[in-house]
Order: C-alpha cells, then sequence, then structure tokens
C-alpha cells in the first residue's frame, strides 16, 4: 500500500479593496475636476495611494513620508491639490483646454512584505458645453422671389467647437468650397465660437415661406446639438395684385364719398339762396 504526501495549496488573497471611483464623465477646461478614491484596508496597513493620468503618476500619498502628499504635473494638467484620510484620497486637477479623454487610475497598495495592490481605472473627457443657441443674422423677414440672402450662424463657444449644419424646410444644405465652417481665436480654457455662411437665391416661382434652421453639433459621445429657426416669408405676386385690388378698391370709395359731399354742398347753397 503506498501512501502519497498530503499536498496543501495556499492561495494568497487580499482583503483589501476599493470601494467606489469617482472621476467625471465629462471635465471643463475652466474649472477644477476633482476625483476621488475610497477604499478598505481590512487588517492590512496602508502603504501608498498613487493616481495616474493614463500611464503617467501625477498624485502620491505615503502616510510613511514626511511630507505624506506629493503632486507631480504631467500632459499638460495641473494638479492643484490632494486630501487623504485613511479609507480616501481626494485629488483636484485642471484639465488641459484640448478636447481629450484620458484614464485615470487609483493604485492601492499594502505595506511589506506582500506589497499588494488593488486598482481601478475611469475614463474622463475635457470638454465645455455651449451655454446658449447659436443666432442667425441676416434673416429678412419678407423677401422677394429672386432675391438674394446672405445669413450667418455663429454658435456659442465651446470645447471642441460646434460644426454648423444649415436646413432648408428640413433638407441639409451641403457646402460649398467657400462656406465651411470658421472658427474664433481661443478663450479661456480653449473654447471657440464657430460660424458658417449660407447663401440663399429665392426662385422665381417660389411662394409661402421658408424655414432656415441652423444646427451647431458638439461632437462627443452622445453628441449635444443646439439650433435655432427662422422663417422667412416669401412675397409672391398674387399678395401684390390683392393689395394693389385692396387699394384700388379703398380709393374709389373716398372719391365716391367726396363727390358726395361736394355735390350735398351745392344743393344746399342753391336752396339758401332761393329761400
Amino acid at each position: 500500500m503506498k501512501i502519497f504526501p498530503l499536498i496543501t495549496l495556499c492561495v494568497i488573497t487580499s482583503a483589501h479593496k476599493i470601494t467606489q471611483l469617482k472621476v467625471p464623465l465629462y471635465a471643463d477646461p475652466r474649472r477644477a475636476a476633482e476625483l476621488s478614491c475610497h477604499f478598505e484596508m481590512e487588517d492590512q496597513k496602508l502603504h501608498s495611494v498613487k493616481w495616474y493620468r493614463d500611464t503617467q503618476e501625477i498624485f502620491r500619498y505615503n502616510p510613511s513620508q514626511n511630507p505624506p502628499i506629493r503632486l507631480y504635473n504631467a500632459s499638460g494638467i495641473i494638479v492643484q491639490s490632494g486630501d487623504c484620510q485613511t479609507d480616501s484620497c481626494l485629488v483636484r486637477v485642471m484639465p488641459p483646454p484640448l478636447a481629450t479623454r484620458a484614464a485615470y487610475t487609483c493604485e492601492v497598495s499594502t505595506e511589506g512584505p506582500k506589497f499588494q495592490i488593488a486598482r481601478q481605472t475611469k475614463h474622463m473627457t475635457v470638454v465645455a458645453m455651449p451655454e446658449k443657441d447659436p443666432v442667425i443674422i441676416g434673416a429678412r423677414k419678407l423677401v422677394r422671389p429672386g432675391e438674394q440672402l446672405h445669413l450667418n450662424c455663429t454658435s456659442d463657444y465651446s470645447l471642441p467647437p460646434s460644426d454648423i449644419n444649415w436646413y432648408i424646410d428640413n433638407e441639409l444644405q451641403k457646402p460649398g468650397v467657400w462656406q465651411r465652417t470658421e472658427l474664433s481665436a481661443p478663450e479661456l480654457g480653449g473654447l471657440r465660437a464657430s460660424w458658417r455662411i449660407l447663401r440663399i437665391v429665392v426662385p422665381p416661382t417660389a411662394s409661402g415661406a421658408l424655414h432656415v434652421r441652423c444646427e451647431a453639433i458638439l461632437l462627443v459621445e452622445p453628441p449635444v446639438i443646439r439650433d435655432v429657426t427662422a422663417i422667412v416669408t416669401i412675397h409672391s405676386r398674387t399678395q401684390l395684385s390683392k393689395y394693389v385690388s385692396n387699394a384700388g378698391s379703398a380709393a374709389g370709395v373716398c372719391i365716391f364719398l367726396w363727390i358726395t359731399l361736394i355735390l350735398n354742398d351745392f344743393i344746399n347753397t342753391l336752396m339758401s339762396g332761393s329761400l
């Protein structure tokens, strides 16, 4: 009878873990973004908490060192401050003035000799939403067939800058070579306004009204769309003939009343003389 030795498998596990990671989905480049990492150590002793932007370290907390907190500015961002407790670390960063998407990772490690690591990652996109609807300039309320209109649609400041589309009666207008979207100079945080010109020739036989819509699109996920519509009434010949006809009728009535008043005055004068 053979006796086999008892083999015991030991699996080393770590009780410490990250319980919550807060990273804004969108960050405005004009304001600081707050990142927070919450963790539980159980029976382990905390060695350090580190934050990374993509692969670059931007923050480190080591309670056994003096000073315990170190900030590392990298990749164009500015790490403003950090605050750590026994179960959490909060970091404030000023995003770069570029429409970028980056991964932010919190890494919590235990003391030696094991130096076990818990790690979580979330993504943050730098974007500034437009606060106002676009504005259409040059849309007259009344036009005649054959006339030309030169319209300008200007979007609000945003990051990335908005792309602009024109629609006439819900039909997309393809831009010409010279009708591309133009950009303003960058403002605080890299925000830019954008605008695009549209040239309209009113068809000679057109009537009714044109519904001209400008759409400003912020190309993020999901896209952010703001729009404005202008209604341009076409002054047709039918409307003009009706106006002339009505004006002629009114003039005829006025002449008739004037002649009637003169005759009445003349008859009254004759009757007064005969008396």
